[in-house]
């Protein structure tokens, strides 16, 4: 399997962007151009995932050490704190790296891992999955037949985006071989049908935390997928993105773009002003 080299561009403070479960860097392709006007971006792909490092072997997936191969990316950059912007696992993974000391800011959009354990709200994320990696397996026949036509390609990527007109034939496909190639799909999905806890609480965060939510995101709804990080943030800021599904830098990227730097801008302001 090939290993992508992390994308990096831009020039300014360092901000590292951090894709959702079974997904890959290219998540982010609609907001880099914006992003990298005012900031040096860092965007790998998690390891388990299509292009990511592979888990070495005996290491488990969780939260942990996949934060740990963040921090190492980011000091080999010379990153020692930078905006952190997640999506999906990956805002829930730049808290993690918050609590550690190395953000500036932090933007969740749709983060994972609000949810109260063994909940309802679980129990539908993980039937996503679990069903998503049933047809990828079946249908890995017709994903490029799927991509290449509209109508279908709205119905594949109905739960992801409200609306589909953004995404084109070719990124719909390296979403569905992102999705079929995650190696680690099965052991996240046996680590939580054994009810082991994949995600933690989180401690003390000392810089401005976003957490973005779009209003018509079927996968992690607001406010039932929410409710552990409205009790454990309680000075976050919690912002809807009306009308838009759980990857709106697909459906509305200039939106999201100035959702993200707005806060980066804070985090900024916050420290000029206790110097």
């Amino acid at each position: 399997m090939r290993v992508d080299t992390p994308h990096r561009g831009g020039s300014g403070e360092p901000m590292l962007l951090v894709h959702g479960f079974t997904d890959t860097w290219r998540a982010w392709t609609p907001v880099l151009a914006a992003l990298e006007e005012h900031h040096e971006v860092l965007v790998p792909t998690l390891p388990g995932h299509l292009g990511g490092d592979p888990l070495g072997p005996g290491q488990p997936i969780a939260i942990a050490p996949v934060a740990d191969r963040l921090e190492e990316l980011m000091d080999a950059a010379g990153m020692r704190r930078a905006h952190l912007v997640g999506s999906s696992l990956g805002g829930w993974l730049c808290l993690e790296l918050a609590q550690r000391g190395r953000g500036l800011s932090v933007t969740g959009l749709c983060p994972a891992g609000g949810w109260e354990h063994s909940s309802r709200e679980e129990r539908a994320v993980l039937r996503y999955f679990r069903r998503n990696a049933v047809l990828l397996r079946v249908g890995r026949s017709q994903l490029a037949r799927v991509a290449r036509r509209p109508r279908l390609r709205a119905f594949a990527l109905r739960e992801l985006v409200a609306n589909s007109g953004g995404i084109t034939a070719e990124a719909a496909l390296e979403m569905f071989q992102g999705a079929r190639g995650c190696t680690v799909v099965g052991d996240v999905l046996r680590l939580a049908r054994n009810g082991a806890g994949f995600f933690g609480d989180l401690g003390p965060i000392d810089c401005p935390v976003r957490i973005v939510y779009g209003t018509r995101d079927r996968i992690i709804r607001w406010p039932g997928h929410y409710v552990r990080l409205l009790r454990m943030l309680p000075d976050a800021e919690f912002v809807a993105l009306p009308g838009l599904g759980h990857l709106p830098m697909w459906e509305d990227p200039g939106l999201v773009a100035r959702t993200i730097l707005e806060i980066s801008a804070a985090g900024r302001a916050v420290r000029h002003h206790s110097m």
